[in-house]
């Protein structure tokens, strides 16, 4: 499935601005493909995420999740889609040294936030997380925030509406970028997400 509305010029300034932007989001889906996504997102097996988690500190997640999404889902093909996509992007960027050669996607979870869950407190993805963090919003409501750090309540709320993908940048789209701290809270109406990602500890998809 194309993405129909992703602009490529909107695409490329989006990721131009996330060295000094921690996350912007994009058109990138109409209601028709959103809906035929949610239909086949419904379709997977999911499990209840670990209560707590996190190395240097505690992570409280409320969510449900598939981490093994068989390698011929048609979700893979979104996946190598958006690469195509962003790739030439990364490319005309000030990127790290042989990231954009190596850049993939490579790594692909489905989330569901059911209404009145706590969602996912604030945190920072992996550092093996690569470039561009990306993730499509297929249905539902609640805030994505950027936070300056993990222990601060108040954070900054990235408009993020169904339909959209949201991109956050990682470790090699800028020199000296740093993670940032990110939550998902305030959810009243079934939120699904799927999150794409460039994993450099893999070669190959999951």
């Amino acid at each position: 499935m194309p993405f129909h509305l992703l602009d490529d010029r909107e695409l490329s300034l989006a990721v131009s601005r996330l060295a000094k932007w921690p996350a912007i989001s994009v058109k990138c889906l109409s209601a028709k493909e959103c809906s035929t996504l949610v239909r086949m997102a419904d379709q997977l097996v999911y499990r209840r995420a670990t209560p707590v988690t996190g190395y240097k500190a505690a992570v409280y997640q409320d969510f449900e999740l598939d981490y093994a999404i068989p390698p011929r889902h048609c979700f893979w093909n979104l996946a190598r889609s958006l690469r195509e996509i962003i790739q030439p992007v990364l490319r005309q960027q000030a990127c790290e040294v042989g990231l954009v050669t190596r850049y993939t996607i490579n790594d692909l979870i489905a989330q569901r936030y059911p209404p009145g869950c706590h969602g996912i407190s604030a945190h920072r993805d992996h550092i093996a997380y690569e470039a561009v963090v990306a993730i499509l919003l297929l249905s539902g409501d609640g805030d994505f925030r950027i936070h300056s750090d993990r222990e601060e309540l108040e954070a900054r709320t990235v408009p993020f509406n169904p339909g959209e993908l949201l991109l956050m940048g990682a470790p090699g789209i800028a020199p000296g970028f740093k993670r940032p701290f990110h939550s998902v809270g305030n959810i009243t109406r079934m939120r699904r997400t799927i999150g794409l990602r460039y994993d450099s500890r893999v070669s190959v998809p999951r």
